[in-house]
């Protein structure tokens, strides 16, 4: 995989440095001895009575190990990495001699069937659930050059190939459940980038192939032939990570088709099925629309959060960075509890935050009573901001995020200091060997100041600000943080949402006793006071009579909140 910032090293001391260090404390660390079930599963796959397991199973262990990947690269946790070696030098005792790494019996290994009924597929996501796995172990082999890590995920893989596209003729379509199972699409690209071995290459082309039958989502062709993502016959959010394939596969090939095609997808979900929030999804898919109520569902939040950092390392459009910094501060804060122990499966626009563990419990087991497929997912989507907030490629320096940050980079260092995303103005200290250095101007922004030595510029356009030849040298940087607005449709007609700088804000119940907090008076945007900080944590704004605060804290102590407000 060649991603050009790798090797960048970026701290997060801000809000989302806080809350990583408290997701590292709270629940990546110890998650083996709380939640036993999740190594356990695979050591106890082939004996009688089967556990009772969920078609995704398979899948807690790999989500797990790859967001403590990103909560390592962000926060640099040593205990959270001696821990994570640990668990994964147990996870790969569980590997059988032929390659398998799943939870299902013999009979049932990689066929989409379940041991009550092991010659009929009906949906388990076996392969999926290896494609996680693999895919967590290629990035901590990167990390850290364990070849055995490596070795792991290449023995999953020569196990798929000796299964799929044989002399027998099953193809990975066959098992069901295809917007899921065909998922290794994505993680042989990446192993064909990292080992060069063809291959890996040749057996994504065959899974490349079954995009086009009749029970997958066609995904190549809709978007080529530039078709909405969610007309498409697999709009569920499971398939995004089929698209990071195609973004994989432009890696290992050129061919400009599949860059194309995924940045058309990001594209297309960003137009009809983002929400006020940044968040993708509804009732877990795309419907063509951001303004209709359903479950907002973590896991989506997170998959299009990593493709649209795919796309945006591939294109260096500004304005993914924008979006992916919407969604980092609302979205994704928003969904976790600022205590770091745990998060949502559904995070509202209006109304309120419930634990995963309670709003779907029915994915409890024995054993692994927290385990679901939002609460082992959920840490990632925080973390990935440290992959897109400083990168390095060529001659330049891209800052894209302004939270207080250090940023160590192969030309030298960036250290960001301030209170954003609440305070607007933020110090920049660079000491960079002579590269030019590319400034983020978010569309928000109207005008941002930017002050070098002496002069100071007023920056109106959006995208990129270029500093030239920088140097050891300090640049301040002023946010235009008066309130903006997004007037809603469909079922939000008549309603708007209000943002300052990058935060989307909502009222709760507990900020405002004397409404009911579905039934508010109008606003007034144009009178709202400069965000400050509340005592029971957050920061709030106020017309003087409407209390609003950051939609990240929002009904985070149960209270009931709403997004979309009747606004003068």
């Amino acid at each position: 995989m060649m991603d050009f910032n790798f090797s960048a090293k970026t701290r997060l001391n801000g809000i989302t440095g806080k809350l990583l260090n408290n997701i590292n404390r709270n629940w990546l660390i110890g998650l083996r001895e709380t939640n036993p079930a999740i190594l356990d599963m695979y050591h106890q796959r082939d004996i009688k009575p089967y556990r009772d397991l969920l078609h995704w199973s398979g899948e807690f262990a790999g989500k797990y190990i790859t967001s403590a990947f990103f909560n390592y690269k962000a926060t640099g946790d040593k205990e959270l990495f001696e821990y994570i070696r640990g668990f994964l030098d147990e996870l790969m005792t569980c590997q059988d001699n032929e390659g398998y790494l799943g939870c299902w019996p013999r009979n049932c290994r990689l066929t989409g069937s379940r041991p009550e009924t092991p010659d009929q597929p009906n949906g388990t996501w076996d392969s999926w659930a290896h494609y996680h796995v693999m895919y967590g172990l290629i990035l901590w082999y990167l990390e850290t050059e364990n070849r055995a890590y490596l070795d792991t995920a290449c023995k999953i893989a020569d196990f798929f190939m000796k299964t799929f596209y044989r002399e027998n003729g099953f193809r990975l379509v066959e098992t069901g459940s295809t917007e899921m199972n065909l998922a290794p699409y994505h993680s042989f690209a990446m192993l064909y980038n990292v080992t060069g071995e063809k291959k890996y290459l040749d057996f994504a082309l065959e899974i490349e192939k079954d995009f086009d039958h009749p029970t997958a989502g066609n995904y190549m062709k809709w978007a080529l032939e530039k078709m909405e993502f969610y007309t498409c016959p697999k709009p569920r959010w499971e398939s995004l990570h089929v698209i990071m394939g195609m973004a994989e596969m432009y890696i290992a090939t050129g061919d400009e088709k599949y860059l194309t095609a995924a940045e058309f997808t990001l594209r297309s979900i960003l137009r009809t099925d983002v929400h006020n929030t940044g968040a993708f999804s509804t009732e877990e898919a795309a419907l063509g629309t951001p303004y209709r109520d359903g479950n907002v569902e973590t896991c989506c939040v997170v998959a299009y959060d990593a493709l649209a950092y795919d796309v945006y390392m591939q294109t260096l459009a500004a304005d993914l960075a924008d979006f992916l910094e919407i969604a980092h501060y609302n979205a994704c804060v928003g969904y976790y509890s600022p205590t770091g122990r745990w998060s949502t499966y559904n995070t509202p626009m209006n109304g309120v935050k419930r634990s995963s563990c309670d709003s779907i419990n029915f994915q409890c087991r024995p054993g692994s009573p927290e385990l679901n497929c939002c609460s082992v997912n959920a840490p990632r989507g925080v973390a990935q901001i440290a992959r897109w907030a400083v990168i390095e490629k060529d001659d330049c320096v891209y800052i894209n995020a302004y939270e207080a940050l250090e940023s160590t980079l192969p030309s030298g260092k960036v250290v960001v200091m301030g209170g954003y995303p609440f305070d607007n103005t933020v110090t920049l200290q660079l000491a960079l060997s002579g590269k030019n250095v590319a400034l983020r101007i978010p569309q928000w922004s109207h005008k941002t100041l930017v002050t070098r030595g002496e002069e100071t510029v007023c920056v109106t356009e959006k995208g990129y600000y270029l500093i030239e030849r920088a140097g050891e040298e300090t640049l301040t940087v002023t946010f235009d943080f008066s309130p903006k607005t997004l007037k809603g449709g469909d079922e939000k007609e008549g309603f708007t949402s209000v943002y300052v700088g990058p935060m989307l804000y909502a009222a709760d119940a507990f900020d405002n006793p004397g409404y009911d907090v579905t039934d508010l008076p109008e606003l007034d945007a144009a009178k709202l006071t400069k965000p400050e900080p509340h005592g029971r944590g957050g920061y709030t704004v106020t017309d003087g009579s409407v209390v609003l605060r950051d939609f990240a804290s929002a009904g985070m102590t149960g209270s009931r909140y709403v997004s979309w407000l009747k606004v003068k």
